[in-house]
């Protein structure tokens, strides 16, 4: 099964795309709220092995190896704090499915993405002209896309929190989510500038904001 997974910056609010070839969300990457299986103490251990095991590659295989186990673990690292992203999608999935009284044949509701939705729901109204609201507080919008069809954007505590608009499937971070975030790239980068032994790096982009594409099997 193809991933495509790529991170980049977006002004103040971190943007992460994380998609399945089915369609899906890739949740191996984007945080949703659960329950820690892990001490602090274990995530810091984790986290520093990571940047010793980055300060020393040489390989790109095994570079985008780390960089993919780092978004991994950032993602289990802020699902303490994130909210239900999960739930949020199967709200929207839900609430566009009984919107268009749709009755699909060919495979069952947990094979199909929101976008087969979105997509079966296609003349049956303006969806762009409609505001769903989700289970949790969130609100789902559907904006007609360039390329034809609809989209989908679930925006929850001030931020959207998991959208589509042609490009895969992404994510804003809450303010909770960033503050998360920064705390775990503090405890990467000090341990990353001991292992380089360089004090210059202090100011760093986060590791993965400004890497391209990565596709892999799963």
């Amino acid at each position: 099964m193809g991933i495509s997974l790529n991170s980049v910056a977006n002004g103040v609010k971190n943007v992460t795309s994380a998609t399945l070839a089915t369609g899906q969300p890739n949740w191996s990457y984007i945080p949703s709220a659960a329950k820690q299986t892990k001490t602090q103490t274990e995530f810091i251990t984790e986290i520093k092995e990571l940047a010793r095991n980055a300060a020393t590659v040489t390989n790109k295989a095994n570079k985008d190896s780390i960089d993919r186990q780092l978004l991994q673990l950032r993602a289990e690292y802020l699902s303490d704090v994130s909210p239900d992203r999960k739930s949020l999608y199967q709200s929207a999935k839900n609430a566009i499915q009984k919107s268009s009284n749709t009755n699909p044949k060919c495979r069952g509701i947990g094979e199909l993405s929101l976008l087969d939705f979105l997509e079966q729901a296609d003349g049956r109204g303006n969806l762009a002209e409609k505001q769903f609201a989700l289970a949790g507080g969130g609100t789902l919008t559907c904006p007609i896309l360039s390329t034809g069809g609809y989209g989908a954007v679930i925006e929850c505590q001030g931020a959207k929190v998991l959208m589509n608009t042609g490009n895969g499937w992404s994510y804003e971070m809450t303010p909770a989510e960033l503050a998360k975030k920064n705390e775990f790239y503090k405890i990467y980068w000090n341990e990353y500038r001991t292992v380089k032994g360089n004090n210059e790096l202090s100011e760093l982009p986060d590791y993965l904001e400004e890497r391209s594409i990565f596709d892999r099997k799963a």
